[in-house]
């Protein structure tokens, strides 16, 4: 469902759409295309919303993701709100009933957003594709033991499109699971164990760190990813009972 241009020429294409393979119940998520240049204190001042002393782009991009989280909000909860921001912390806190994520990577911007009496978390991801080059100068940073031997199968182009992958797993994982722990974890501490290389499929993640009582190490859950605009998007959901979320992709 693509809606009528209503955010001053900032927004294109802004959209209610499902691009994974697997359908989530109880959610929603909007996407859009934004145009930086458009970028203004006025919009920050017709919505309400503080302005952050940034450059253009990191305005740009904070106003994009949180105009597509207050529409996935209307959509899903008929209350048009935007989440608010921790004190010293980028971290979103949303309104009451409800949970999300929000990712961007210029030009897209995207939110996903459901209720608490379904869901306990999202984490939501968009990452432009990593190039050849810089795969190989990253892989130890990120992949673990067990996903650089994945990794050095793989030719040039399959290895830098697995790389893309795994961190943007590793960012959604990160983006679900820290504000139900309050726990950090790095790159290292998670890996993901089976992923389709193709446009779009699924994944299989597994803890590799105690993160609370509930969330240890051997926990797996499932992931799911496509292509938006020649970016990879994946997405982490966290269902109310978490024990329905773990599930090996096939």
């Amino acid at each position: 469902m693509i809606f009528a241009a209503q955010f001053s020429g900032f927004l294109e294409h802004v959209e209610q759409d499902w691009p994974f393979p697997r359908h989530l119940t109880e959610c929603t998520l909007v996407s859009t295309q934004y145009q930086q240049s458009a970028v203004s204190s006025t919009l920050y001042t017709q919505y309400n919303l503080p302005m952050p002393q940034a450059a253009e782009k990191r305005q740009a991009e904070f106003l994009a993701a949180r105009l597509c989280a207050r529409e996935a909000l209307r959509l899903q909860l008929k209350h048009a709100q935007f989440p608010s921001q921790k004190k010293n912390s980028r971290a979103p806190v949303w309104p009451y009933g409800s949970c999300g994520s929000m990712s961007h990577s210029h030009p897209i911007a995207a939110a996903i957003v459901g209720s608490t009496k379904h869901w306990k978390n999202f984490g939501l991801d968009i990452e432009p594709p990593i190039s050849i080059t810089r795969s190989q100068r990253l892989a130890k940073a990120i992949l673990t033991t067990s996903e650089h031997k994945v990794f050095s199968t793989l030719s040039a182009e399959q290895a830098a499109h697995y790389l893309t992958l795994v961190f943007s797993f590793k960012e959604s994982l990160f983006k679900a699971l820290n504000p139900l722990t309050d726990c950090y974890f790095g790159f290292h501490d998670a890996q993901v164990t089976t992923v389709d290389l193709a446009e779009q499929g699924f994944a299989c993640l597994k803890l590799n760190k105690n993160l609370s009582r509930n969330w240890q190490a051997g926990h797996e859950l499932e992931g799911q990813f496509t292509s938006i605009q020649g970016n990879t998007m994946t997405l982490v959901g966290i269902a109310k009972d978490f024990k329905d979320t773990i599930s090996h992709a096939t």
